[in-house]
Protein backbone atom coordinates (compact mmCIF):
# COMPACT_ATOMS: atom_id res chain seq x y z
CA UNK A 1 0.00 0.00 0.00
CA UNK A 2 1.26 2.97 -0.81
CA UNK A 3 2.46 6.15 1.39
CA UNK A 4 -0.97 8.24 0.20
CA UNK A 5 -3.43 5.69 0.79
CA UNK A 6 -2.01 4.90 4.55
CA UNK A 7 -1.99 8.37 5.32
CA UNK A 8 -6.03 8.29 3.98
CA UNK A 9 -6.96 4.96 6.27
CA UNK A 10 -5.38 6.86 9.16
CA UNK A 11 -6.46 10.13 9.02
CA UNK A 12 -9.84 9.83 7.59
CA UNK A 13 -11.60 6.93 9.47
CA UNK A 14 -15.34 7.86 8.62
CA UNK A 15 -14.43 6.43 5.44
CA UNK A 16 -14.40 2.92 6.90
CA UNK A 17 -16.23 0.37 8.66
CA UNK A 18 -15.83 -0.07 12.40
CA UNK A 19 -14.73 -3.37 12.09
CA UNK A 20 -11.65 -1.01 10.13
CA UNK A 21 -11.25 1.51 12.56
CA UNK A 22 -10.91 -0.65 15.79
CA UNK A 23 -7.83 -2.16 13.45
CA UNK A 24 -6.46 1.06 13.00
CA UNK A 25 -6.55 2.40 16.46
CA UNK A 26 -8.87 4.18 16.34
CA UNK A 27 -12.46 4.08 18.95
CA UNK A 28 -15.78 5.30 18.95
CA UNK A 29 -15.86 8.23 21.38
CA UNK A 30 -17.55 6.33 24.78
CA UNK A 31 -15.22 3.64 24.94
CA UNK A 32 -13.09 5.16 27.57
CA UNK A 33 -10.65 3.37 30.10
CA UNK A 34 -9.64 3.13 33.29
CA UNK A 35 -6.60 5.40 33.61
CA UNK A 36 -8.07 7.90 31.21
CA UNK A 37 -8.16 11.76 32.08
CA UNK A 38 -11.00 14.08 31.58
CA UNK A 39 -10.57 17.43 31.41
CA UNK A 40 -14.07 19.25 32.53
CA UNK A 41 -15.81 22.48 33.39
CA UNK A 42 -18.62 24.78 32.87
CA UNK A 43 -18.16 26.27 29.20
CA UNK A 44 -16.19 29.29 29.13
CA UNK A 45 -14.33 28.21 32.48
CA UNK A 46 -11.24 28.17 30.41
CA UNK A 47 -10.87 24.66 29.04
CA UNK A 48 -9.37 25.74 25.62
CA UNK A 49 -5.75 27.31 27.67
CA UNK A 50 -6.48 24.21 29.89
CA UNK A 51 -6.46 21.59 26.87
CA UNK A 52 -4.02 23.31 25.41
CA UNK A 53 -1.71 23.14 28.16
CA UNK A 54 -2.42 19.83 28.46
CA UNK A 55 -1.34 18.90 25.35
CA UNK A 56 2.09 20.62 25.54
CA UNK A 57 2.54 18.98 28.76
CA UNK A 58 2.11 15.27 28.16
CA UNK A 59 2.18 15.81 24.53
CA UNK A 60 5.57 17.72 24.45
CA UNK A 61 4.16 19.63 21.71
CA UNK A 62 5.54 23.18 19.95
CA UNK A 63 3.72 26.30 20.66
CA UNK A 64 2.68 26.56 17.04
CA UNK A 65 1.38 23.06 17.24
CA UNK A 66 -2.29 22.96 15.26
CA UNK A 67 -5.62 23.03 16.75
CA UNK A 68 -5.86 18.98 15.27
CA UNK A 69 -2.52 18.19 16.69
CA UNK A 70 -3.96 19.86 19.98
CA UNK A 71 -7.36 17.86 19.68
CA UNK A 72 -5.74 14.48 18.81
CA UNK A 73 -3.65 14.71 22.03
CA UNK A 74 -6.56 16.29 24.43
CA UNK A 75 -9.23 14.72 22.25
CA UNK A 76 -12.83 16.99 22.43
CA UNK A 77 -15.48 15.07 23.28
CA UNK A 78 -18.39 16.59 21.62
CA UNK A 79 -16.88 17.29 17.89
CA UNK A 80 -15.52 13.56 17.59
CA UNK A 81 -17.31 10.55 16.81
CA UNK A 82 -14.18 8.73 17.00
CA UNK A 83 -10.93 8.94 18.53
CA UNK A 84 -7.41 7.62 18.27
CA UNK A 85 -6.01 6.39 21.27
CA UNK A 86 -2.46 7.57 21.30
CA UNK A 87 -1.51 5.42 24.84
CA UNK A 88 -2.61 3.44 27.48
CA UNK A 89 -4.00 6.80 29.10
CA UNK A 90 -6.14 8.47 26.75
CA UNK A 91 -6.95 12.42 27.63
CA UNK A 92 -10.98 13.94 26.32
CA UNK A 93 -12.01 17.74 27.25
CA UNK A 94 -15.80 17.74 28.07
CA UNK A 95 -18.63 20.08 30.12
CA UNK A 96 -20.42 17.06 31.07
CA UNK A 97 -21.66 16.56 34.86
CA UNK A 98 -20.38 13.58 36.70
CA UNK A 99 -20.53 9.86 35.41
CA UNK A 100 -18.98 6.94 36.75
CA UNK A 101 -16.74 6.42 33.86
CA UNK A 102 -15.07 9.57 34.28
CA UNK A 103 -12.52 8.06 37.43
CA UNK A 104 -9.72 10.98 37.08
CA UNK A 105 -10.60 14.48 36.49
CA UNK A 106 -8.95 17.98 36.08
CA UNK A 107 -11.63 20.32 37.08
CA UNK A 108 -11.39 23.88 35.86
CA UNK A 109 -13.79 26.36 37.62
CA UNK A 110 -13.76 29.76 37.17
CA UNK A 111 -16.08 32.96 38.60
CA UNK A 112 -19.52 32.05 37.45
CA UNK A 113 -19.89 36.15 37.31
CA UNK A 114 -16.71 36.45 34.40
CA UNK A 115 -17.91 33.29 33.08
CA UNK A 116 -21.62 34.55 32.49
CA UNK A 117 -20.07 37.50 30.71
CA UNK A 118 -17.98 35.24 28.02
CA UNK A 119 -20.43 33.25 27.59
CA UNK A 120 -22.86 36.27 26.28
CA UNK A 121 -20.13 37.26 24.03
CA UNK A 122 -19.08 33.85 22.90
CA UNK A 123 -23.09 33.05 22.26
CA UNK A 124 -23.53 36.83 20.56
CA UNK A 125 -20.74 35.67 17.94
CA UNK A 126 -22.48 32.21 17.18
CA UNK A 127 -25.60 34.47 16.51
CA UNK A 128 -27.70 33.78 19.34
CA UNK A 129 -30.46 36.29 20.46
CA UNK A 130 -29.90 35.58 23.75
CA UNK A 131 -29.41 38.77 26.22
CA UNK A 132 -27.20 39.57 28.79
CA UNK A 133 -29.79 39.52 31.30
CA UNK A 134 -30.88 36.13 30.19
CA UNK A 135 -27.41 34.48 31.31
CA UNK A 136 -27.46 35.99 34.27
CA UNK A 137 -30.83 35.65 35.33
CA UNK A 138 -30.84 32.19 34.63
CA UNK A 139 -28.16 31.55 36.27
CA UNK A 140 -26.35 30.64 33.19
CA UNK A 141 -28.75 27.55 31.90
CA UNK A 142 -26.72 25.74 28.80
CA UNK A 143 -27.14 22.02 27.83
CA UNK A 144 -25.60 21.00 30.59
CA UNK A 145 -27.45 22.93 33.33
CA UNK A 146 -26.59 26.26 35.39
CA UNK A 147 -23.47 27.18 36.29
CA UNK A 148 -23.75 26.58 40.24
CA UNK A 149 -25.53 23.20 39.97
CA UNK A 150 -22.24 21.96 37.67
CA UNK A 151 -19.81 23.28 40.34
CA UNK A 152 -21.66 22.04 43.13
CA UNK A 153 -22.03 18.55 41.48
CA UNK A 154 -18.48 17.98 40.82
CA UNK A 155 -17.83 19.26 44.55
CA UNK A 156 -19.99 16.97 45.81
CA UNK A 157 -17.96 14.04 43.79
CA UNK A 158 -20.94 11.70 43.83
CA UNK A 159 -18.86 8.86 42.13
CA UNK A 160 -15.47 8.96 44.20
CA UNK A 161 -13.43 10.31 41.22
CA UNK A 162 -9.53 11.37 41.50
CA UNK A 163 -10.13 15.00 41.19
CA UNK A 164 -7.47 17.99 41.13
CA UNK A 165 -9.86 21.21 41.15
CA UNK A 166 -7.70 23.89 39.50
CA UNK A 167 -9.16 27.68 39.50
CA UNK A 168 -8.97 29.72 36.50
CA UNK A 169 -8.28 32.81 38.12
CA UNK A 170 -4.80 30.79 39.92
CA UNK A 171 -3.84 29.32 36.45
CA UNK A 172 -3.36 33.19 35.26
CA UNK A 173 -1.87 34.03 38.32
CA UNK A 174 1.01 31.65 38.71
CA UNK A 175 0.60 29.21 35.93
CA UNK A 176 3.79 27.67 36.84
CA UNK A 177 2.66 26.50 40.11
CA UNK A 178 -0.42 25.17 38.38
CA UNK A 179 1.43 23.44 35.78
CA UNK A 180 3.65 21.87 38.81
CA UNK A 181 0.29 20.97 40.45
CA UNK A 182 -0.83 18.94 37.16
CA UNK A 183 1.99 17.45 36.53
CA UNK A 184 2.15 15.66 40.13
CA UNK A 185 -1.17 14.89 39.70
CA UNK A 186 -0.67 12.90 36.16
CA UNK A 187 2.83 12.03 37.20
CA UNK A 188 4.21 13.45 34.33
CA UNK A 189 7.90 15.44 33.49
CA UNK A 190 7.39 19.25 34.22
CA UNK A 191 10.86 19.87 32.56
CA UNK A 192 9.42 22.37 29.66
CA UNK A 193 7.47 24.65 32.64
CA UNK A 194 8.72 28.11 30.94
CA UNK A 195 7.86 26.86 27.31
CA UNK A 196 4.39 25.58 28.37
CA UNK A 197 3.99 29.57 30.17
CA UNK A 198 5.08 31.24 27.08
CA UNK A 199 2.45 28.63 25.05
CA UNK A 200 -0.40 29.02 26.35
CA UNK A 201 -0.14 33.21 26.83
CA UNK A 202 -3.19 34.91 25.75
CA UNK A 203 -1.07 36.38 22.96
CA UNK A 204 -0.13 33.30 21.69
CA UNK A 205 -3.39 32.01 22.20
CA UNK A 206 -5.03 34.60 19.74
CA UNK A 207 -1.90 33.65 17.25
CA UNK A 208 -3.22 30.14 17.85
CA UNK A 209 -7.04 31.55 17.01
CA UNK A 210 -5.57 32.71 13.48
CA UNK A 211 -4.19 30.12 11.97
CA UNK A 212 -5.99 28.22 9.46
CA UNK A 213 -7.00 25.22 11.26
CA UNK A 214 -8.16 26.85 13.79
CA UNK A 215 -9.99 29.42 11.45
CA UNK A 216 -11.06 26.30 9.66
CA UNK A 217 -12.60 24.84 12.89
CA UNK A 218 -14.24 27.81 13.30
CA UNK A 219 -16.45 27.51 9.94
CA UNK A 220 -17.89 24.77 10.90
CA UNK A 221 -20.36 27.19 13.04
CA UNK A 222 -21.86 30.58 12.70
CA UNK A 223 -19.17 32.23 13.85
CA UNK A 224 -19.66 36.44 13.31
CA UNK A 225 -17.22 37.90 10.32
CA UNK A 226 -13.94 38.94 12.61
CA UNK A 227 -15.38 37.77 16.14
CA UNK A 228 -12.70 36.11 18.80
CA UNK A 229 -13.06 32.91 20.26
CA UNK A 230 -10.40 34.15 22.77
CA UNK A 231 -10.77 36.97 25.01
CA UNK A 232 -8.97 38.53 27.31
CA UNK A 233 -7.93 35.76 29.45
CA UNK A 234 -8.77 38.18 32.83
CA UNK A 235 -10.54 37.96 35.93
CA UNK A 236 -12.79 40.09 37.41
CA UNK A 237 -14.26 41.10 33.83
CA UNK A 238 -17.60 41.53 34.64
CA UNK A 239 -16.54 44.60 37.16
CA UNK A 240 -14.39 45.92 34.50
CA UNK A 241 -16.67 45.98 31.48
CA UNK A 242 -19.70 47.10 33.89
CA UNK A 243 -22.47 44.47 33.96
CA UNK A 244 -25.16 45.82 35.69
CA UNK A 245 -25.40 45.18 39.79
CA UNK A 246 -28.98 44.32 39.42
CA UNK A 247 -27.59 41.22 37.22
CA UNK A 248 -25.21 40.24 39.43
CA UNK A 249 -27.22 40.73 42.13
CA UNK A 250 -29.47 37.54 41.23
CA UNK A 251 -27.10 35.58 39.73
CA UNK A 252 -24.71 36.05 43.00
CA UNK A 253 -28.63 34.60 44.70
CA UNK A 254 -28.95 31.87 42.72
CA UNK A 255 -24.96 30.60 42.85
CA UNK A 256 -24.29 31.35 46.15
CA UNK A 257 -23.44 27.81 46.94
CA UNK A 258 -20.58 27.34 44.15
CA UNK A 259 -19.57 30.87 44.80
CA UNK A 260 -18.73 30.30 48.51
CA UNK A 261 -17.24 26.68 47.70
CA UNK A 262 -14.63 28.14 45.69
CA UNK A 263 -13.74 31.37 47.97
CA UNK A 264 -15.40 33.77 44.93
CA UNK A 265 -17.81 35.25 47.86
Amino acid sequence: MGVVNRIKKTFFPWQYTKEKLSTFGFEKMGNFQKDDVFMVGFPKSGNTVMQFLLAYLVGGLPKDASLSLINAVITEYYTNPYYFRLDERHFFKMHELPKKEFKKVIYIVRDGRDVMLSYYKMQSNLGSDISLKDFYLSGGDSFVGNWNNHVMKWKENPFNADILYIKFEDLISDKASVIKEIASFLNCNSYNIEDIVEATSIENMKIQESSFSWQRSKKTRTWKEGSSFVRKGKSGSYLSENVPAQFIEKFEELSMDALKAFNYV
